[in-house]
């Protein structure tokens, strides 16, 4: 019988341990001999007293970049895992603790990724059942000094978390699996002798958590006692009013996906708007008081800059997931199918469809923002639809309610320029929120007459955010892009929630042009090969250019009953870009194209004779056309399907478009 062979690798040297090679930068080499390997070898002293005082040191110590780098380049997380982590001193392990919490702070997600596979989740469990949820010695029984110790632990492990939650979905999904981790988050919130910074800090992990967390969110909610405990602490206040509703809606997002739905009574972001509102109002108030440095010695958590971004975001989310549900309670947006061969009212009905008139009882009661509760029920009935369940009605009526009648008015305050000037970051999450109230709200069919009293509020918000937010910003004629962006979205979803008609100043419409023209100078997706995954995002960049959404904005403006001046001059703007191909980019051709099919759709608009055929648009079209065809196939569907797909139908309905408008003149 033979032998069996000798592990050799016992002989191998361990590569963990091979001497890393100095930097050849002499400024990095010379930190490194004096800072970095003294107190690496301190931290592994056998001297208990040199390690607590090293770690304590390096916590300190990684805030600085380039002494980061040199201590990852000397191996500290293997140091830490193996070593400081499980340290005889309580004192060792919550500094080697609070080193781990600020690596993963300053460093990138990737170093999150590294730790999770280095499993890092195992010593946190570890953590957690020994020293800060132990059953033998709970923290309330502890002596003071030993209590602040456990707290600053619990404060290091708990950013850890979110660090790790916010790096990767992978991750996310381990610790959710958790229970160990879960019941310690919940654990700290309804402890009520723990440090409010302390609650929230794990009430920022548990939103890191739940966002987009189907089974997390059932989890909580199948804990009847946490999704109460939740709902409390949002009617608290300040910092942990908004992290707790930020919390709720993950929530309450994650069940109204579930084609289930929940049994949770009143379980919608109705309950939210109110303290979201009431937020947004008093941290607006403190900051502008305080000017555009919100902090004024409240902590990071508490600054009501800090605090006005989050509830400006929430909100964001809110007018997101409700147009989502407004859709799938409707059924998907029918897609414009194109001009077919039918007789000429049934064509020239699909062309209108979206283009019916306001109501004009609705325009000139626009100021009067009053609604009785029936009216309010009689809406949403409309924008539900009849299929829905009463309680599930019930819930996304009142959210609809209270993101127009009450938080719109409070974001514009927000957002409109001031002379306090809140903060760039506060100043874009208020767009953010704006933005996507606007596209919400452009997102319901306002041509049923139920619709009438939501119409009537909406119709003077809309014109109020254009005089408030938008007309401010294009007679400043920035050179800031991302505000030219942001603003010209807005604009675009305001006019088409009310079908363009909006009074505008001298020659608003002009500033359009302008910054259609300003953006032809920024710099667009390069032609190089594109990973299938990534396609879709490649696509998202064309249709959300600044250029594509300056078009949109010039097309609801000219819209029927816009005055045949500014149609013609829009008419004329978007002829000039088609005959422009191929230099004007595909986006730009679907988007204008579009807005044409939409201004001329109907002989019956004043404009249609003086305009479109006194203009001779029908011939610049169709010398547009096979420009349009040999355009398409220059798109590769691999790089740009979206692209690709738009392109040809839009190709194909200008074709029939033509037919159209000839057939509707009798030639």
């Amino acid at each position: 019988m033979g032998k069996l062979p000798r592990n050799r690798k016992k002989n191998r040297a361990d590569p963990t341990a091979k001497p890393v090679k100095p930097p050849s930068d002499p400024e990095l080499a010379a930190i490194r001999t004096s800072k970095i390997l003294p107190v690496l070898q301190d931290l592994q002293s056998a001297d208990q007293a040199k390690r607590s005082s090293a770690a304590t040191a390096i916590a300190n110590i990684v805030e600085d970049t380039k002494c980061r780098k040199l201590f990852l380049r000397e191996q500290i997380v293997r140091i830490l895992l193996e070593q400081t982590l499980t340290d005889a001193s309580m004192e060792t392990r919550i500094a080697g603790w609070g080193i781990m919490r600020n690596l993963a702070l300053e460093e990138e997600a990737d170093f999150c990724v590294h730790l999770y596979r280095q499993d890092i989740l195992t010593a946190i469990e570890g953590a957690v059942k020994s020293t800060i949820d132990s059953k033998d010695t709970p923290v309330s029984k502890l002596p003071k000094s030993q209590q602040d110790l456990v707290w600053n632990l619990t404060s290091s492990v708990v950013t850890l978390l979110t660090s790790l939650s916010e790096a990767d979905f992978e991750i996310v999904d381990a610790i959710s699996k958790l229970s160990t981790i879960i019941n310690f988050l919940f654990g700290l919130l309804s402890f009520d002798d723990a440090p409010t910074g302390i609650q929230n800090e794990a009430l920022s992990c548990l939103a890191a958590l739940t966002e987009d967390n189907k089974a997390l969110a059932e989890f909580i909610t199948e804990q009847g006692d946490w999704l109460n405990l939740l709902v409390r602490l949002k009617d608290s206040g300040g910092f942990q009013a908004v992290a707790s509703c930020g919390v709720l809606h993950n929530i309450f997002s994650n069940m109204n996906t579930n084609e289930q739905g929940t049994s949770v009574k009143g379980a919608s972001d109705a309950i939210l708007l109110p303290k979201l509102v009431e937020t947004i109002q008093q941290a607006h108030d403190q900051t502008s008081n305080n000017g555009a440095n919100g902090a004024n010695g409240h902590t990071a958590h508490s600054s009501p800059d800090r605090i006005l971004q989050m509830a400006l975001e929430i909100t964001a989310s809110i007018a997101t997931s409700l147009q989502e549900a407004l859709e799938l309670a409707n059924g998907k947006e029918e897609e414009f199918e194109g001009f077919g061969d039918e007789a000429d009212d049934e064509v020239g009905d699909d062309i209108g469809e979206d283009e019916d008139d306001l109501d004009e009882a609705a325009m000139s009661d626009s100021d009067d923002p009053e609604m009785t509760q029936e009216e309010i029920e009689a809406d949403m009935d409309m924008v539900l639809g009849d299929d829905q369940d009463d309680e599930e009605t019930s819930d996304d009526q009142d959210t609809l309610h209270q993101l127009v009648r009450i938080a719109c008015p409070a974001v514009i305050m927000v957002a409109r320029p001031s002379q306090n000037m809140n903060s760039s970051e506060v100043q874009s999450q208020a767009l953010a929120a704006l933005n996507n109230i606007a596209w919400t709200v452009s997102s319901i069919d306002f041509s049923q007459s139920h619709l009438s009293s939501l119409q009537n509020i909406w119709t003077g918000l809309a014109q109020r955010i254009w005089d408030e937010v938008i007309s401010p910003v294009l007679s400043s004629n920035t050179a800031d892009i991302e505000l030219a962006t942001a603003i010209t979205s807005i604009a675009w979803a305001v006019c088409r929630s009310v079908q363009g008609r909006i009074t505008l100043r001298a020659d608003e419409h002009r500033k359009f042009m302008a910054l259609y023209h300003a953006s032809k100078n920024i710099a667009t997706p390069a032609e190089s090969p594109v990973a299938k995954k990534d396609a879709e995002n490649l696509d998202d960049t064309f249709f959300q250019a600044l250029g594509v959404k300056c078009i949109g904005v010039l097309g609801r403006l000219a819209l029927d009953p816009a005055p045949v001046e500014l149609n013609r001059e829009v008419g004329v703007f978007l002829m000039t870009l088609l005959s422009g191909i191929p230099e004007t980019p595909a986006a730009i051709v679907v988007e204008a194209l579009n807005e044409i099919f939409d201004i001329y759709a109907d002989k019956d608009f004043s404009f249609d004779e003086p305009v479109f055929w006194n203009n001779r648009f029908d011939k610049h079209l169709e010398e547009v056309l096979p420009k349009c065809k040999k355009m398409a196939k220059t798109i590769d569907k691999r790089k740009a399907p979206e692209l690709r797909s738009r392109v040809d139908e839009a190709v194909m309905n200008l074709a029939r478009f033509l037919k159209y408008k000839k057939s509707e003149k009798g030639t």
